[in-house]
C-alpha cells in the first residue's frame, strides 16, 4: 500500500556478503554468551554510495525547503502573525552567539531595558508584536560589533 505524499527513496545497489562474526561490533544488552553460543559467521548488507546525482537533487530540495521556509518567517515577521513563541524563539537565536549561551540570551530577552524603545524589554516588545523594529535593532547593534 503506497502513502499519499510520501515521497520515495531512490534504490541504491545493496549487496549481502558474509563475514566473520568476531569483527562485528558486539550488540548491546546481549549477556555474554561464550564462543559456542556465538554464530561463526554473519551476513552484512553494503549499500553502495548514493549517485551524485542523487545527491545534487537532495541537496536542491533541501535548498527549496529552507527558502520556503525563510520565506514563509518573513511573511510573518511583515504582517506582525508571528506567534510570540516562535518569535521568542528567533530573538534568542540571533543573540546567543553575540552572547556566548543561551542562559545568557534568555536573560538579556528578560530583563534588559533597551532605551531605543521607552525602556522596554525585548519581550515586552515580542508581546506588543514589535518583532520587525526588534529584529532591526538587532541587527545594526550586531553591525556595529563587527
Amino acid at each position: 500500500m503506497k502513502t499519499p505524499n510520501k515521497s520515495r527513496r531512490l534504490a541504491q545497489p545493496v549487496q549481502q556478503v558474509t563475514v566473520d562474526a568476531g569483527l562485528l561490533p558486539k550488540a548491546p544488552g546481549k549477556g555474554r554468551g561464550t564462543a559456542a553460543d556465538r554464530p561463526a559467521t554473519a551476513t552484512v548488507n553494503i549499500v553502495a554510495p548514493v549517485h551524485p546525482g542523487a545527491k545534487a537533487m537532495r541537496q536542491r530540495m533541501k535548498q527549496q525547503a529552507m527558502n520556503s521556509a525563510l520565506t514563509r518567517i518573513g511573511a510573518a515577521i511583515e504582517s506582525g502573525e508571528m506567534p510570540p513563541a516562535e518569535a521568542k524563539r528567533l530573538v534568542l537565536g540571533r543573540v546567543v552567539k553575540g552572547l556566548g549561551s543561551v542562559e545568557a540570551a534568555e536573560k538579556w530577552y528578560r530583563s534588559q531595558h533597551l532605551s531605543e524603545f521607552g525602556g522596554r524589554t525585548p519581550a515586552q516588545l515580542v508581546r506588543a508584536g514589535q518583532l520587525k523594529m526588534l529584529l532591526e535593532h538587532i541587527n545594526t547593534m550586531s553591525a556595529a560589533k563587527t
